[in-house]
C-alpha cells in the first residue's frame, strides 16, 4: 500500500463564545482537515487545529507547508511506517508542529483502518474504560462575568474549571477569587497564564491566588524562560505545569532536567500521536504526571485526544479533565456528534482507526475557498 495524495481542506467554524486568553482572542476555529489517500482506496482522516494567538502555524501556512514541503516527501511511502514517516516530516521542515500533527493523526487513522483496530490499540491498548469530560474553560473577562460563567457551568454539573488569566496580575487575583466564590469550595480550579507574566513579578500574584486552592498553575511565563519557570516551581506550593514550553520531546527533557515543571501538558494537536506518546514515556520515566490540553479541535482532533487519553496511563484525567465534543465550544461540527453516556463520559468502541466519519454536507458548508 502506498500514499497517493495528501489533501487539505481549510474550514472555519464559529465558536459559541470568543476564546479570550492572555495572548489574544479568537472568534472561530480556522482549522485544516487532512485526508491521506492510498492506492488501495483507504483514506485516513486528520485535523490541524492551530490557535492563532499561541502557535506559529496558521490555516494558510498549514495548507502551504503540507503541499510544498511535507506531502512530496511522503508520497509513494507505506502509510503503516508511522515512525519513519514522522521523522521524514521533521527532516523536511523545522517547526510547523500543527501541520505535522494533522498528517500524523491521519496516518494513525489510516493504520488503524488497515489493521482493523482502534487507534488506542496502536498506542498500547486501553488503560481506562471511560473518560469524564465535565470541565469548563473560563475565558478572560471581568471577575463578575467569569463568576457568572462559573455559576452557569456548575448548574450543569461541571466541577472543574480552568481560569484563563495573564493580562493584569491584580485583576487576575480578583478573577480567581470571584470564580472560587461562585463555584464553591469543592470545585477544582486551575489557572492558565498563557505566558502572560514574567518571572520577576509573577510570584506575588500567584502566591495570592494560592489561598483559593488551585490544582496547578499553567505556563506562567514565556516558553523560553525555563529558569524563570524553575524559580517559580521551587517557590510556589501549587504545582507548575508547562504548556507552550513543552512543544517537543526535547523541550520536555530540558524542562525536567532543570526542574522547571511539576506537570507537563500534552497536546495531541501540537505533538501528533507518535510524539505525544514519547513525551508521555519521558514523563512516566521521570515520575512526572501529565495533563491533557486540547487546542479546541473539531471532531477529528477530539477523537484523537480521546484515543490518546484512553491509552496513556500517566495522564491524570481527573486533574486536567478531557476535551469532550467540539459542540461544547463550537456552533457546529464536521463529524457525527460524539457519543456520551448519561453522565457526559466518553467510552470508545472498537471501530477501526479514530472511529469518526466526516459529514460531507457540513464539511462543504464550512470549507474556506
Amino acid at each position: 500500500m502506498k500514499i497517493t495524495c495528501i489533501e487539505t481542506l481549510p474550514v472555519a467554524v464559529p465558536l459559541r463564545h470568543a476564546m479570550n486568553i492572555a495572548s489574544g482572542a479568537v472568534a472561530a476555529g480556522n482549522h485544516v482537515v487532512v485526508r491521506v489517500h492510498t492506492d488501495e482506496g483507504l483514506v485516513g482522516l486528520g485535523e490541524a487545529s492551530p490557535v492563532a494567538s499561541t502557535d506559529a502555524d496558521t490555516q494558510r501556512s498549514i495548507v502551504g507547508v503540507i503541499a510544498d514541503r511535507l506531502a512530496p516527501r511522503l508520497l509513494g511511502r507505506d502509510p503503516r511506517e508511522l515512525g519513519p514517516l514522522v521523522r521524514e516530516m521533521e527532516r523536511a521542515v523545522p517547526g510547523h508542529h500543527c501541520a505535522k500533527a494533522g498528517i500524523d493523526l491521519a496516518l494513525h487513522d489510516l493504520a488503524g483502518k488497515i489493521l482493523g483496530v482502534p487507534v488506542f490499540q496502536l498506542l498500547g491498548g486501553r488503560c481506562r474504560k471511560r473518560l469524564g469530560t465535565l470541565e469548563a474553560d473560563l475565558w478572560i473577562d471581568t471577575p463578575q462575568a467569569m463568576a457568572e460563567a462559573a455559576r452557569e457551568a456548575a448548574a450543569r454539573g461541571v466541577t472543574a474549571f480552568e481560569i484563563k488569566i495573564g493580562t493584569d496580575p491584580r485583576l487576575d487575583v480578583e478573577r480567581v477569587r470571584a470564580v472560587r466564590e461562585a463555584a464553591g469550595p469543592a470545585a477544582r480550579l486551575r489557572v492558565d497564564c498563557n505566558e502572560g507574566y514574567d518571572a520577576g513579578t509573577a510570584l506575588q500574584p500567584l502566591r495570592a491566588m494560592e489561598r483559593y486552592t488551585l490544582d496547578y498553575i499553567e505556563q506562567p511565563v514565556p516558553r523560553w524562560d525555563l529558569r524563570g519557570m524553575a524559580r517559580l516551581a521551587a517557590a510556589l506550593d501549587t504545582p507548575v505545569c508547562a504548556d507552550q514550553a513543552a512543544y517537543t520531546a526535547q523541550d520536555v527533557f530540558n524542562l525536567l532536567a532543570l526542574a522547571a515543571a511539576d506537570l507537563v501538558c500534552i497536546k495531541v494537536a501540537r505533538s501528533g500521536l507518535l510524539r505525544a506518546s514519547q513525551v508521555h514515556a519521558i514523563c512516566e520515566a521521570a515520575g512526572v504526571r501529565c495533563t491533557l490540553g486540547s487546542m479546541l479541535p473539531l471532531g477529528i482532533g477530539a477523537a484523537a485526544i480521546h484515543h490518546f487519553a484512553m491509552s496513556a496511563a500517566g495522564v491524570d484525567v481527573a486533574l486536567s479533565g478531557v476535551y469532550g465534543s467540539a459542540l461544547d465550544y463550537f456552533c457546529d461540527d464536521i463529524v457525527a456528534e460524539v457519543l456520551r453516556d448519561e453522565t457526559g463520559a466518553i467510552a470508545l468502541g472498537d471501530a477501526p482507526g479514530l472511529g469518526v466519519v466526516l459529514d460531507e454536507e457540513r464539511l462543504r458548508r464550512y470549507t474556506v475557498t
